[in-house]
């Protein structure tokens, strides 16, 4: 996934909703949800998500949009996930 991700350390909301292609007001609402999706914030307030804040989000788009989890599901897989190394 990384390879498929732009060269860059941080990306704006705008770019992460253009390459996970969801809506950025979904964005916004998955950080009140996944505690480990916190992006950092510029002096001007704007959102800078990592690599691994976009490949994360690619991840919970995943669970929710393919495997039909549950908000509550997808907490639980990743957290199994993150547990076990995976």
């Amino acid at each position: 996934m990384d390879s498929e991700l732009p060269d860059k350390q941080y990306f704006k909301i705008g770019e992460v909703a253009r390459i996970t292609s969801l809506n950025s007001s979904v964005l916004r609402f998955w950080e009140t949800e996944f505690e480990m999706l916190r992006p950092m914030k510029s002096h001007s307030g704007q959102r800078l998500y990592s690599k691994q804040d976009v490949q994360l989000l690619l991840r919970i788009k995943q669970l929710l949009y393919f495997e039909k989890l549950t908000i509550a599901g997808a907490r639980n897989r990743l957290k199994l996930s993150s547990m076990s190394g995976v």
